[in-house]
């Protein structure tokens, strides 16, 4: 199977109006100005959203406008593969929307009856999801011919299908398929059942034609899980447009932790020159750029960077320009991206999705915004790796989940958890009260709620009230637990009472109801930690989350001073004999209603402590151009200082 390393791919959804698809294509110049560029893999349509084939199909829906005997797939393969870059074929499978308008019995038929769904999404009436497809209907066996026709007659390196998104459909074939399954057309939920089912029959369906481990293509299926795509596709893929709200900022920081857990596989990182897909007329600043790639190669990702290609075949030479000096500037460090992986103290333990969960971006903002070392783990997940274990919020505790924390405890590791982490799934109890250090009473019922920290943390924080932000447990400590921190109650709780609005509810007095625990193996916030956090940012209650990391570990993979910011990233990865430091200082601003990146953040003097796990330390420079930094060795740690820096930094420690 072909590793890529510098990818791009072209989005060619061409609309039924356009007068002269391929007119002014030149697929030498095309492959030319991709090689000058640096990549080595490009993703082009072989169909559209649109229900347009680019190929010399003897079945599928030519585009009206294209000359008659011009294979664009087809020039594009040739002159791509003449120097030396691959190609991926691209095929939409959920929306063809020529084929919908000429079999409409193809068409997905929602609940209410509708066959146009412009609600998806929120696009507004305008949207490529008018017409969505039914894999259940004969556009199965349609598609599957069309991608059959690629597979034999081109040199392709892979495919990537779109589109697998899971739409509830009541056509008459899935009707008949779900009563045959006992299953209720009228109930939405069992119809969502069934869609999921279709969409993961139907990308197994194609993965066996293919057969891409054996065939050693690369295969992706967008709108499948990551774990499913790891099982019947090839590699993954993390499609982010961090201006698009949509992905935003926190999402490749959570789906890059956890990606990599689940792949020997190249993971793509697919950004764009543009802010947003179907946006023709944005060229993201290079800056912003660099900061998506950088941080994917800093957690173990390959760059994809998407464009659109001007369906009259005009190319932009300034993007291809600028991504040339981007990619440029990226292989310098090349020697030590690749093979090298990730390191991480700290499983973050999940359950259900794992993007959109207000508490897992809260998690991962405290822990980069600490430089903590981390990964996102679930109940498949190899947990024996991490010294420390994070159950966020509302972690319940199954019988799996109970035996693998149980597994981890016993080998004598720590754990932090927060809110509700740690009671059985009916909600009664703790499954491990003495190593929470707790009984649970019973939900909490002030509104607000405020806290104070106690004993030796007391100084930590200001010395008042501060608000939890949320609503938390009711538990009792149990001996020896150490109660931390205490629950301030306000006068009243916030509500109505039929004559006045109890809005102002200022703290009243220190209970003996705990806020924090600090016991032995574990550290216990009985607020949901995270999710407040990602409410409010709160430095405060980020202070609680780190006094629980130094409870429960002393020794972090990576210290940092006070002169790297807050909203700097830092990652620790391993390659042979060398640990690596990888350094972004970048920062994201939010201008009107969209985020930008436009300028690297200068930072200087900037203190790094690594831990060495019993190595001892030969060099420490700074790459590409290998200047030595002076280092001493101390408590198990190398403490180097990053004279200068700007934007992106990486710093190599050489080891015996």
């Amino acid at each position: 199977m072909y590793r890529p390393k510098y990818a791009m791919f072209f989005d060619l959804h061409t609309m039924q109006a356009c007068p002269d698809v391929g007119h002014a294509f030149d697929a030498e110049k095309f492959a030319e100005q991709l090689h000058n560029a640096g990549a080595d893999l490009v993703g082009f349509h072989a169909k559209c959203n649109q229900g347009f084939c680019y190929f010399d199909t003897k079945t599928g829906i030519r585009h009206p406008s294209l000359p008659e005997g011009r294979d664009l797939f087809g020039e594009v393969v040739a002159a791509c593969n003449k120097r030396g870059i691959q190609v991926s074929a691209y095929f939409n499978c959920g929306l063809s929307n020529e084929d919908a308008v000429r079999h409409p019995e193809w068409s997905r038929i929602g609940m209410r009856g509708e066959a146009l769904h412009p609600e998806i999404y929120d696009l507004g009436w305008v949207t490529p999801y008018m017409r969505t497809m039914c894999m259940n209907s004969p556009w199965h066996d349609h598609l599957l011919g069309l991608i059959r026709e690629v597979r034999d007659r081109y040199p392709v390196a892979g495919f990537l299908f779109d589109s697998f998104n899971v739409f509830p459909c009541v056509c008459p074939v899935c009707t008949a398929m779900m009563r045959e399954q006992g299953l209720d057309p009228n109930c939405e939920a069992e119809v969502m059942k069934f869609a999921r089912q279709t969409t993961l029959r139907m990308a197994t369906d194609i993965s066996e034609l293919i057969q891409p481990k054996k065939n050693g293509l690369l295969t992706y299926f967008l709108g499948i899980s990551a774990k499913d795509n790891a099982r019947i596709g090839s590699y993954l893929e993390c499609e982010c447009l961090p201006t698009n709200p949509s992905w935003g900022y926190d999402y490749l920081p959570l789906t890059s932790r956890y990606y990599r857990t689940l792949t020997e596989g190249p993971v793509l990182n697919m950004t764009g020159r543009f802010n947003n897909w179907g946006d023709f007329g944005s060229l993201r600043p290079q800056t912003a750029v660099e900061y998506d790639l950088f941080f994917g190669l800093a957690n173990g990702m390959r760059p994809n960077i998407g464009d659109h290609l001007h369906p009259r075949g005009d190319l932009n030479g300034c993007v291809f320009e600028r991504i040339g000096k981007i990619y440029r500037k990226i292989k310098q460090y090349d020697e030590w991206f690749d093979g090298a992986e990730n390191l991480a103290d700290i499983g973050v333990v999940f359950s259900g999705a794992l993007t959109g969960s207000h508490g897992l971006i809260g998690a991962t903002r405290m822990l980069s915004e600490l430089k903590m070392q981390f990964e996102f783990i679930d109940r498949d997940s190899d947990w024996s790796k991490y010294e420390i274990l994070i159950l966020p919020d509302d972690i319940l505790l199954d019988d799996v989940l109970a035996a693998k924390t149980e597994a981890h405890l016993r080998a004598g590791k720590k754990l932090i958890a927060t809110g509700k982490s740690g009671l059985d799934p009916a909600e009664k109890q703790f499954r491990f009260d003495k190593v929470w250090g707790a009984e649970y009473l019973g939900p909490c019922d002030y509104d607000p709620a405020y806290f104070r920290l106690t004993g030796d943390h007391a100084d930590e924080i200001p010395a008042m009230p501060l608000a939890t932000y949320s609503k938390g447990l009711q538990v009792r400590a149990l001996d020896p637990a150490n109660v931390a921190g205490k629950i301030v109650a306000p006068y009243y709780n916030r509500h109505w009472d039929g004559m006045y609005s109890y809005f102002y509810t200022p703290p009243d007095k220190l209970t003996d109801l705990p806020f924090l625990i600090l016991n032995g193996q574990c550290a216990y916030c009985t607020y949901p930690l995270c999710e407040s956090y990602y409410e409010h940012a709160s430095p405060d209650l980020r202070k609680v989350l780190e006094i629980m990391l130094r409870h429960v570990f002393g020794t972090p993979l990576l210290k940092t001073g006070k002169n790297l910011p807050s909203f700097a990233r830092a990652f620790v990865t391993r390659k042979g004999p060398q640990r690596i430091v990888h350094l972004l200082n970048y920062v994201p601003e939010l201008r009107g209603k969209t985020l930008l990146i436009e300028e690297e953040i200068p930072a200087k003097e900037v203190e790094v402590s690594l831990r060495l796990d019993g190595a001892a330390v030969k060099k420490v420079y700074l790459a590409p151009g290998r200047t030595e930094l002076p280092f001493r060795t101390a408590d198990g740690y190398v403490h180097f200082t990053v004279p200068e820096m700007s934007g992106y930094c990486m710093v190599v420690t050489e080891t015996e």
